[in-house]
C-alpha cells in the first residue's frame, strides 16, 4: 500500500516532520496552494520541505465559488483562481505532480452557489483550460461521484477524462490516523464519476478526512490517501500508454511494462516497471500521444 497525505493551514499543522511521515510510509503529499486567489498561509514554508524528506509533492487549488449561504454573491473567475495557484507553485522540480483542482461545493452543495450544474461545469473547465494553456499539460482533478451526481448532475465532460483522478471517499470515519491493517483488505476503491467511464479509473483515492496522530504531524490533522498501481488492462493503462508513445490497447502486457522500465531508466528512476507516485508524476507531464 502506498500512503500519501494532504493538508492546509486551517489544518492547525504547526510542526510538520516530512521526514518523520516519509519513516513512517507516507510516500507524497498535497498541499493547498490558494483558497481561491488568496495564497495559503502555510504553502511557502512547507512546499520545500517536503522534497526535502524525499516524498512527491503536489500542489491543489479549492476552486471557490459563490456562496449565497454566507452573503457572498461572487467569487474570482475560475481563470484568476487557476493563475493564481500558478503563481504561486512558481516552478516546478522534475518528479513533481502537475496541479490539482479541488471539484467540491462547500456547505448545501450546488444550491449554495446559486449557479446551474452547467454553469458550475463551466467554471470547472475554465480553470482546467488555463493550467493546459499554461503548462502544457492536463491538472489533476480532486472530486467524488457525489459530487458529480449530486451538484453537477452526472453531465457528461469527455475532455475532462484526460485528467487523472483523485477520489474522495470517507471509509474510515474521523479519529487517528489509519495507515493499514486488516481493512484495506476489504475497502473499496470509491466510485467513479461518468465522464471517467472505467471503474478503476482513478489513481489516488483519500480514503480518511481530519485524521489526527499521524506521523510526523503532531498537531492539527491531515487527510490521508493511498495510491492504487495498475491493474491488468483498463482505461489508465491506456493512460500510461498515450504517454510512453506507444501502442494503445489497454493490456499492460510485457511491451507495455518494458516501456515503462525504459521510461524510468531515462529519467535516473528506479526502473522495476511499477507505476507509483513518482513515475506517475513523470508521465502525467508528457503529452498524451
Amino acid at each position: 500500500m502506498i500512503f500519501g497525505v494532504d493538508t492546509a493551514s486551517v489544518a492547525g499543522n504547526k510542526r510538520i516532520d516530512w521526514a518523520a511521515a516519509a519513516s513512517a510510509g507516507i510516500a507524497f503529499a498535497f498541499l493547498r496552494t490558494n483558497y481561491g486567489d488568496q495564497q495559503d498561509t502555510m504553502f511557502a514554508r512547507e512546499w520545500p520541505r517536503i522534497t526535502a524528506a524525499g516524498l512527491v509533492r503536489g500542489g491543489y487549488l479549492y476552486l471557490r465559488h459563490p456562496r449565497l449561504d454566507l452573503g457572498v454573491k461572487t467569487a474570482p473567475t475560475p481563470e484568476s483562481q487557476a493563475r493564481a495557484m500558478l503563481d504561486t507553485l512558481g516552478a516546478y522540480l522534475p518528479g513533481d505532480l502537475p496541479p490539482a483542482i479541488d471539484v467540491e461545493f462547500s456547505g448545501r452543495g450546488r444550491v449554495d452557489t446559486g449557479l446551474t450544474a452547467g454553469q458550475l461545469l463551466g467554471r470547472v473547465r475554465a480553470a482546467v483550460e488555463l493550467v493546459r494553456t499554461e503548462l502544457g499539460v492536463w491538472p489533476l482533478l480532486y472530486t467524488s461521484a457525489r459530487v458529480w451526481r449530486d451538484d453537477l448532475d452526472n453531465l457528461n465532460a469527455p475532455e475532462l477524462a484526460e485528467c487523472a483522478l483523485w477520489l474522495a471517499r470517507y471509509y474510515v470515519p474521523k479519529g487517528p490516523a489509519c495507515l493499514g491493517g486488516p481493512m484495506f483488505g476489504q475497502m473499496p476503491w470509491p466510485p467513479v464519476p461518468p465522464p471517467w467511464g472505467d471503474q478503476d479509473n482513478a489513481w489516488v483515492h483519500q480514503y480518511q478526512g481530519d485524521a489526527t496522530g499521524c506521523p510526523g504531524f503532531p498537531t492539527g490533522n491531515v487527510d490521508m490517501n493511498r495510491f492504487k498501481l495498475l491493474g491488468p488492462d483498463g482505461a489508465r493503462v491506456r493512460w500510461v500508454q498515450e504517454r510512453l508513445g506507444i501502442g494503445v490497447d489497454g493490456e499492460l502486457d510485457d511491451y507495455t511494462a518494458q516501456a515503462i522500465k525504459d521510461f524510468q531508466a531515462a529519467r535516473g528512476l528506479l526502473p522495476d516497471g511499477v507505476v507509483g507516485p513518482r513515475t506517475f508524476a513523470y508521465l502525467a507531464w508528457q503529452k498524451p500521444a
